[in-house]
This record gives structure tokens, C-alpha cells and sequence, in this order.
């Protein structure tokens, strides 16, 4: 029986494509570089700010790198100030929290803490999760096991209670490397054809399906 459900935010619960690409535009811009697709963008997505940035510099110009630090710098300051101007919640998120509130739901990510606390206030969803761990709380960044499995210790789970919730391959090698269940969403920022070639447990289209999932009847 499934006691401790664990999301993903970007590409999971939030679709938060557009805010990042446009902060990481503006610090191209800044750097004198010029933007990139929003899709590409959000390729880069899922592996935290450093790695965002790392990527979008050699994407813009490969052949002269600015300092990583301050384009990291100038794009959480202008993140920060924009996290929820068009980021909203997936269809079915809040109906799918309300319907698994009597069960233990956690949030783990890559985003930074602040970032992900206030896009879970703004959005209204931040007390369906009884833990959020951010991807600089001091545990190493997925797919390493160890934020799920303080989680798994948190909430007093063993690892075949507990479900992970994702929409890349790095949440599917999460969730093996801590020896938990895996779901993962189409609908977010990774590519069907690398989820299932990730093999998660279950793949869903849509996360209201979660509700019907043989794992958590009630």
C-alpha cells in the first residue's frame, strides 16, 4: 500500500516553460547574446540553475563563455522577481492533491528552495506537502536517492510504500536509485520516447489518471 506520494515541480505539477525561458533570455540579453527557443530552454530544465545556465550559454555562444557565477546570479535575480507571471498549475494538479490528502505528500526538485516555496504559496498548493526539499538544501541533486530518502525516513515509509511522481528520465533514475515506485507524465518537459525508454512503472498522460492507479485504491 502506497503511505508517501513524492512530485516533481517543473514539468509535473507546475508548467513553468515560459518564466524560465524568458529569465533566462533577459540574462542573455544582459551578456550580450541572443535568445533561445522556449523549448530549448526548457530542455536544459530539471538538473538546477547551474546546469540551466551552463547550457544556455554554450547554446548562445559556444565559442566564448561569460562567467558562469554571474549569469547565474542575474538570472535568479530576474527569476526571482517573475516566478509567477505565466507559470500556472497542470490541469488535474489540484484535484489530484485534494483527492490524496489523507496520504503523506512531499515535493523534491532541483529548483532552489526559495523559488519552489513561493511558487507553491502563489499557486495555493503548498499545504497539501507535509516536506519540501529544494536542490540546495545541502542533498545531493537527483538522480542521486538521498532527498527521497529522507524523505523515506521523514515520514517512517519503507521504500515500497512510497511513489515518485516525474516527468524526466532523471526522476525515473531517482526513484530506482532510492528503490522506490516511478510514475511518469507525458505531458511535461521530457520527451515521451526517453521516458519510455526509461522504463518508469507506470506513464501517464494525464496526472488525474494517479487517482485510478491500482497502487493507491483506497
Amino acid at each position: 500500500m502506497i503511505k508517501l506520494l513524492i512530485y516533481d515541480l517543473d514539468g509535473t505539477l507546475i508548467d513553468s516553460r515560459l518564466d524560465i525561458a524568458y529569465a533566462v533570455n533577459w540574462t542573455l540579453k544582459e551578456l550580450g547574446r541572443g535568445p533561445l527557443p522556449v523549448e530549448q530552454v526548457s530542455s536544459f530544465v530539471g538538473n538546477g540553475v547551474k546546469n540551466l545556465m551552463q547550457q544556455a550559454l554554450k547554446a548562445s555562444s559556444p565559442s566564448s563563455l561569460p562567467p558562469l557565477e554571474r549569469s547565474i546570479k542575474l538570472f535568479r535575480r530576474r527569476y526571482g522577481e517573475h516566478l509567477l507571471d505565466q507559470t500556472r498549475l497542470y490541469p488535474s494538479v489540484k484535484k489530484v492533491l485534494e483527492f490524496f490528502k489523507d496520504l503523506n505528500q512531499a515535493v523534491v526538485t532541483n529548483k532552489p528552495e526559495d523559488f519552489t516555496r513561493e511558487i507553491l504559496r502563489g499557486l495555493g498548493i503548498d499545504s497539501y506537502f507535509g516536506r519540501v526539499i529544494g536542490g540546495d538544501q545541502g542533498f545531493p541533486k537527483k538522480p542521486a536517492p538521498e532527498p527521497v530518502l529522507e524523505l523515506l525516513g521523514h515520514f517512517e515509509v519503507r521504500p515500497e510504500e512510497t511513489l515518485l511522481i516525474g516527468d524526466s528520465q532523471t526522476d525515473v533514475e531517482t526513484a530506482r536509485n532510492a528503490g522506490v515506485k516511478t510514475v511518469a507524465v507525458t505531458y511535461g518537459f521530457g520527451k515521451r520516447s526517453e521516458l519510455e525508454s526509461a522504463q518508469p512503472d507506470i506513464l501517464l498522460n494525464d496526472l488525474e489518471e494517479l487517482t485510478r492507479c491500482p497502487l493507491l485504491k483506497k
